[in-house]
């Protein structure tokens, strides 16, 4: 007769629910395991301990050496991946009492950013589920698809889910505005949207890529948009400027990514454009002479 193990989850720095430690959750509790979301000073009081860590910047706890870690914080010192059966479980939204839904239908993207670990990360763009693999008739989801409209047939197929089964959506890490098409836009316009569909503007080169956008997603009247801005890899002030200030020329609300959160231009340009009681009142030139 087999003993029930005691498993102890640390969450290190997720904004979100975390996906893979809710689907390690899934995966010990069917082998009848006791699952705890617990924190890295408790960790020594369980027989094996999983931790994730999103993000390279966050400090990293004092955790038992036999704790196994993964995470794209970690993942290029080794980290570990969910194996396949644990990668396509349904997550145990119980962990986080979370009411709403998160996955993946797609993986991986074909631009080549260098500021992204994306392609490194995962590959080329592909296909690896539909919204039923993680959706459990929850009335929101959550996709983390980082360009899920790289292709006409998957986009169309996961929209044509949601409409169906009329769950809100938020597209969390944003649609490539280059890809964008009238058939993209039509099904976006069907779609109900939980949050606003975001895009990115982070090269100053694609202008014409952000106009042309811009003018199919009024043709079909959508309206509910922001742009991510990146700032601080290789753009200029001035290049930055130009961006928030194009977009609000075009009706478009920004907001700033800096690259190098330290870095005193970056976080008061952040501020200034993210704060929007401060963007609609006082001019950048204006601001930056007050705060030095």
């Amino acid at each position: 007769m087999s003993t029930k193990m005691k498993i102890g989850l640390i969450d290190i720095d997720s904004k979100i629910p975390n996906l893979a430690l809710m689907k390690i959750s899934a995966y010990h509790k069917l082998l009848g395991n006791e699952v705890t979301l617990t924190r890295p000073l408790f960790a020594n009081q369980f027989n094996q301990c999983f931790a994730s860590k999103i993000f390279d910047y966050t400090n990293m706890p004092i955790l038992p050496r036999w704790t196994q870690l993964g995470g794209s914080g970690i993942e290029k010192n080794g980290g570990k991946k969910l194996d396949s059966h644990t990668e396509h479980l349904m997550p145990d939204y119980s962990l986080y009492n979370c009411d709403y839904a998160i996955g993946y239908t797609s993986r991986g993207c074909n631009r080549k950013c260098p500021f992204c670990i994306v392609p490194k990360k995962e590959g080329k763009w592909n296909a690896v589920a539909d919204i039923y693999e993680f959706w459990e008739d929850q009335d929101r989801i959550m996709l983390l698809d980082n360009s899920l409209n790289t292709n006409d047939y998957h986009f169309e197929k996961i929209l044509n889910q949601l409409i169906k089964e009329k769950v809100k959506v938020d597209f969390s890490q944003g649609l490539d505005i280059r890809h964008l098409n009238n058939k993209q836009a039509y099904l976006l316009s069907k779609v109900g949207l939980w949050k606003r569909i975001h895009f990115a503007w982070d090269l100053i080169q694609i202008e014409k890529h952000i106009r042309k956008g811009l003018k199919i997603l009024d043709k079909h009247n959508l309206k509910y948009i922001m742009f991510y801005v990146l700032i601080g890899f290789n753009s200029t002030p001035e290049e930055d400027l130009y961006r928030v200030e194009t977009l609000r020329g075009l009706g478009v609300d920004s907001f700033v990514m800096p690259y190098d959160k330290f870095d005193d231009y970056q976080r008061s340009f952040t501020r200034w454009v993210n704060h929007k009681a401060i963007f609609k009142s006082v001019k950048w030139k204006d601001y930056i002479y007050r705060v030095g």
